[in-house]
């Protein structure tokens, strides 16, 4: 038996509208595809971020002295030496002011004389140069347990006033100060030395 030209049309359009029919449900499924997948692609970002917190922690460790395995090449760290306290409150070899002062009046009577001419840029760099020879020069006394501040001023007499004032928290006893001025009539100079006790 032959089709009629009806049938054959009814038989090509059914399987045609089958297919679409199927089609529907699966754009469903590829929607819970995709979002199983959006899901999925979030928890495995959690978990890098995880992985990448927990290197983290371990990087962190590493910097905090925890030795590395065997055959990794890196040496162990260091213990930190930690002592014991002496209960000593007095220095061994205390300052002596006039030993101070002396190495001060030496330092800015040779390097401030009557052949120094004042200059910005000059004058900067040698009262740094006067500074530290003054600071290496009282350390090489040995006092024990002191610090030194050391200030040099330096400026040209252009009819102008000088103001300065400097505030430290220090113990009286043991703490101090020494101050020498070199005046002459283009130029003046003031070094001031602290020494400061600490334990």
């Amino acid at each position: 038996m032959t089709d009629s030209p009806e049938e054959r049309r009814s038989k090509e359009v059914a399987p045609a509208a089958a297919p679409v029919k199927e089609a529907e449900p699966g754009k469903g499924k590829k929607e819970k595809k995709d979002k199983s997948s959006a899901e999925g692609k979030d928890k495995a970002a959690k978990g890098e971020k995880q992985q990448s917190n927990s290197q983290r922690g371990s990087l962190s460790k590493s910097h905090l002295g925890v030795p590395a395995p065997m055959g990794m090449g890196a040496a162990p760290a260091k213990p930190t030496m930690r002592f014991m306290p002496t209960y000593r409150l007095e220095s061994k070899n205390p300052l002596n002011k006039e030993r101070v002062e002396n190495i001060i009046k030496a330092v800015m009577n040779k390097h401030y004389n009557d052949e120094y001419m004042f200059h910005p840029k000059h004058s900067l760099h040698m009262a740094a140069q006067v500074s530290e020879e003054i600071k290496n020069r009282i350390k090489l006394n040995n006092y024990d347990r002191y610090r030194y501040i050391v200030l040099v001023t330096v400026g040209e007499f252009l009819m102008q006033g000088l103001y300065s004032m400097v505030n430290f928290l220090w113990d009286a006893e043991k703490d101090g100060f020494v101050t020498y001025r070199v005046e002459r009539p283009s130029y003046f100079a003031v070094c001031t030395t602290f020494y400061l006790y600490y334990d």
